[in-house]
């Protein structure tokens, strides 16, 4: 998929301009199928790297998934390792290994804030410039 590719890629680019801020509202699916139902997709991009020159091990990682993602989202997600490249707000080209957190749920309040918490707390926790947010409505059948 060369399109999903360079928007990532761009995404992250361009991801030290972007300031955390509230989610803004997406555009609702104007139609599901039958036996559908509209619900909001979510990927969050957790980079490894640390200020230090270090890296997120595995095993944090894993505490990380277990005391603050699976606590908020039970009902299931995906993770997948990835690597990518951005420029920091230094400037700096940063190429680094990291996790994609891929959720699907309803469009409410409460999952968007949790999202918002998980990126958060590992902003904190390993001294991250960012996690990015990629957000859009879908037609999902269970």
């Amino acid at each position: 998929m060369p399109g999903r590719t360079y928007s990532i890629a761009l995404g992250l680019l361009v991801l030290a301009a972007c300031q955390p801020a509230a989610p803004q509202p997406v555009t609702p699916v104007s139609v599901c199928a039958s036996g559908s139902n509209a619900w909001v997709r979510e990927e969050l991009y957790f980079g490894r790297g640390m200020p230090n020159g270090g890296e997120v091990s595995d095993s944090a990682w894993q505490q990380f998934l277990e005391s603050e993602i699976v606590p908020r989202f039970p009902d299931g997600l995906t993770i997948l390792d990835a690597n990518g490249h951005w420029r920091s707000q230094a400037g700096a080209m940063v190429r680094e290994r990291s996790w994609v957190l891929v959720l699907y749920h309803p469009a409410d309040p409460v999952a968007d804030r949790k999202v918002a918490e998980v990126a958060e707390a590992y902003r904190k926790a390993f001294a991250q410039e960012a996690v990015l947010r990629d957000r859009d409505m879908t037609c999902v059948t269970l």
